[in-house]
């Protein structure tokens, strides 16, 4: 079906089909779960942020009454206990040495939490403390004390390996991405201007409702873990290797998730929980509280160096790109993260002479891996920052350059990649005409700020299935690998199965992910479940419709492409139409079968693309807003925040409306509050009362979003993904409308109070 067709279902508001569920707390997460004979862990943490282990002596937990084990380094004999996302760096509790302060050095098995938490104190662990770098400036300095001395064995992730060049060996650098065209220094030569700036962004915590939390239990020579996950599929990976079985010895089920953004992707606590059931062959829990999982994950803190030359007139001639990523202790997904932020730092401009460097690089701090934005929100607040420095220092409106420079629609990104698949300035014109931007501010300490960015999406290399099955009654189960972490995937996933097997949104039920079952996708990420998964479950109910036309066309005497579906019904073009049960029942000669459609994804490798396959599409943000500044207290009040989103299609419009405001919040909070503080390697907010999250009071006092349907993307009914695109702007228009508001410009986030206020003060 055509996204020129009518729809039914798909393009609707439809109910959120786990909504009841979860609003009256019937709805069960991994916490939820009770297993007969199941004991409670609890993981003894570093308190330093650098050291090697001399000695650890548990014998005085071990002889605590209801302890059931105590897991040191001196029990991952005969396992594979080093594992990561891109690299083989971390283990399942320390080994030789620990590298941030929160490192698991062992972990206590006990009757309940409180015992084993009584038992972490009897832990005895002698360490000798070694110098520490805990920020990129440290890490790279001349002779830095390495974070790792010894090379780690690299992983596979999305069908690429990730590495340093040799030049870098015996550095804390772990990854490099370069990316040139053209050369970038003769261009700069030719420019009228060239301007260089610098930008930083901070350490922040994703901070989900439920922190991360497993389920282990090993019978016999099989592993089952039930996870707050995002890939299922991708963990069961990790734990097979890591505990030596086949995959089919390892089931990973996946219950109701309360949210991830990331956080939850590749290995957390699993590993520990597993290695615990491993040894006393029962079912293990690990629930970490809000602060271990500030110490479990967080987003790349960057330096971005951006060196710009430009015309006389405005237009970008070259671009210089130096971006440095902390990944913390460990790679995790770093490497990749980094190499989306050194390809994303382009912008959505025209920009012919292009050297883009891009590093990552250990420090001892809290690992950095996956965060919604992925690598973007980093570069993007650089960028769009310059655009305003730019037009500033020329004398031109910040919305005049922009529209001079944006690449226009089918135009190439970078050779090889998908051409840019919408009208970049449509969506920053609406931004404009919603902020009245030509209309000067009505009071003092008020100004207006805009920002554009774009992003590849759908994941690089990304592998999908689905399978729909047709019960005998007509009504359909899917199964699908997409976690349901908030997003609502389960709803619009069904309304295109609903859609295409003409029946009503309460005949579809969604399966329990269990990697056993289900067909595999890769991860829940990227923005992709709508288009990578939702074009694999398409697929599933049009393989179901072709069955069921073929099994209707021998009952009723006719063509199969002369019969349609409407209402649960097969029609022909003259007559009644007929059940969708009595079809299935006339095929199987009872009541007793069904019909099983399959559906498959899989992106297109190619030597041509930068990052060896080209991007699914193409995801936008734009952003616009309206700010007032107490110069008295440094306060900024959001006035008015606009958002605009290229959707495609809206499969259900009132979610993804849902999704991009959610956005723009997560936005606010690295522009405005959100900062991990580090003191001597220490982290001294790792918790709700001292780092501080978006909460209602912070909501613009007047919020849109406009939801932009062109039916330009490749997913079910010309439908593309969303939900990341709407937090790139927010940091570099807000901080755009704040210098216009006070006349000072700033280069670091958060815009705190406190640093907006002394920066008046310097001003004055």
């Amino acid at each position: 079906m055509k996204s020129s067709q009518a729809l039914r279902i798909a393009g609707t508001p439809a109910p959120r089909l786990d909504g009841i569920e979860k609003v009256t707390g019937k709805a069960i997460y991994t916490g939820d779960i009770e297993l007969p004979g199941m004991a409670f862990a609890k993981i003894l943490r570093s308190p330093l942020p650098h050291a090697r282990l001399i000695h650890i002596d548990a014998s005085k937990a071990e002889g605590l009454s209801g302890v059931f084990t105590i897991l040191t380094l001196n029990d991952l004999a005969g396992l594979n206990y080093q594992y990561g996302a891109t690299y083989k760096d971390q283990s399942i509790v320390a080994v030789e040495k620990v590298r941030y302060a929160g490192d698991p050095v062992a972990a206590v098995l006990a009757v309940d939490e409180a015992t084993a938490e009584e038992a972490l104190a009897l832990i005895d662990v002698e360490y000798e403390e070694l110098p520490a770098v805990t920020n990129i400036e440290e890490a790279i300095a001349p002779g830095a004390p390495l974070v790792h001395e010894t090379e780690s064995v690299k992983t596979e992730l999305r069908g690429s390996r990730y590495g340093a060049p040799e030049k870098f060996k015996g550095t804390n650098v772990c990854y490099h991405f370069g990316y040139s065209r053209g050369d970038a220094a003769e261009g700069f030569k030719k420019s009228d201007y060239v301007f260089e700036d610098t930008f930083r962004f901070p350490k922040v915590q994703h901070y989900s409702l439920e922190p991360h939390v497993s389920i282990a239990h090993f019978e016999q020579d099989r592993l089952t873990v039930l996870s707050s996950c995002q890939d299922p599929f991708t963990l069961r990976d990790h734990l097979a290797e890591i505990f030596n079985l086949p995959l089919s010895r390892v089931r990973v089920i996946v219950p109701y998730v309360g949210g991830g953004y990331g956080g939850k992707l590749y290995v957390k606590t699993e590993p520990i929980a597993a290695a615990l059931s491993w040894k006393t062959r029962r079912p293990v829990k690990l629930a970490l509280s809000v602060g271990e999982s500030f110490k479990t994950i967080t987003r790349h803190p960057a330096r971005v160096r951006i060196k710009t030359g430009v015309t006389r007139e405005g237009r970008l001639t070259a671009r210089e790109c130096e971006i440095y990523m902390d990944t913390g202790a460990y790679a995790d997904a770093g490497p990749r993260v980094t190499q989306k932020a050194g390809y994303r730092s382009l912008g959505p401009y025209r920009i012919p002479q292009v050297k883009i460097d891009a590093y990552s690089v250990y420090t001892n701090t809290v690992p950095a891996g996956a965060f919604r934005g992925f690598g973007a929100v980093q570069v993007t607040w650089a960028y769009e920052s310059q655009m305003d420095l730019i037009a500033e220092r020329l004398g031109m409106d910040p919305l005049e350059i922009r529209l001079k420079n944006l690449l226009k629609k089918g135009e190439a990104y970078t050779a090889g990649d998908t051409p840019v698949d919408c009208d970049l300035k449509e969506g920053l014109l609406k931004v404009a005409q919603a902020l009245k931007w030509t209309r000067k501010p009505s009071k003092p300490y008020t100004g207006k700020g805009l920002s554009c960015c774009v992003k590849d999406a759908g994941g690089t290399y990304k592998i999908a299935g689905a399978t729909v099955k047709m019960s005998s009654d007509g009504s359909a189960t899917l199964l699908t690998g997409t976690v349901e972490i908030g997003q609502g995937s389960r709803t619009a996933l069904s309304q295109v199965v609903a859609e295409e097997l003409a029946l009503d949104l309460d005949q579809i039920s969604v399966a329990q992910l269990d990697t056993d079952v289900t067909p595999y996708d890769v991860s829940t990420s990227a923005s992709s479940s709508m288009t990578v998964m939702g074009l694999s479950v398409q697929r599933a109910a049009q393989d179901v419709k072709r069955q069921l036309l073929r099994a209707a066309a021998k009952i009723l005497g006719e063509r199969a492409d002369r019969l349609t579906l409407k209402d649960g019904k097969v029609h022909a073009r003259k007559g009644q139409g007929i059940s969708y049960s009595k079809v299935i029942a006339g095929c199987f000669g009872s009541r007793a079968g069904e019909i099983i459609g399959k559906g498959i994804y899989q992106d297109k490798k190619s030597k041509k693309a930068v990052l060896g396959s080209p991007t699914t599409f193409w995801e936008v943000g734009w952003g616009g807003a309206e700010v007032e500044v107490d110069p008295d207290t440094g306060v900024i009040r959001i006035l008015k925040y606009i958002s605009v989103a290229d959707v495609g299609k809206a499969i259900n419009p009132l979610q993804c409306l849902g999704q991009d405001e959610g956005a723009v919040l997560f936005g606010l909070g690295h522009t405005l509050l959100e900062e991990m503080v580090y003191e001597e390697g220490q982290l001294l907010n790792p918790n709700l009362i001292d780092y501080r999250v978006p909460t209602f009071r912070h909501l613009p006092e007047e919020f849109s979003s406009t939801l932009i349907e062109n039916g330009n993307g490749p997913g079910p009914f010309g439908s593309k993904g969303m939900g990341e695109g709407g937090l790139l702007p927010v940091a570099s228009a807000i901080a755009s409308a704040v210098s216009n508001a006070v006349g000072v410009r700033f280069y670091d986030l958060p815009l705190t109070p406190s640093k907006v206020w002394r920066a008046l003060q310097s001003k004055k």
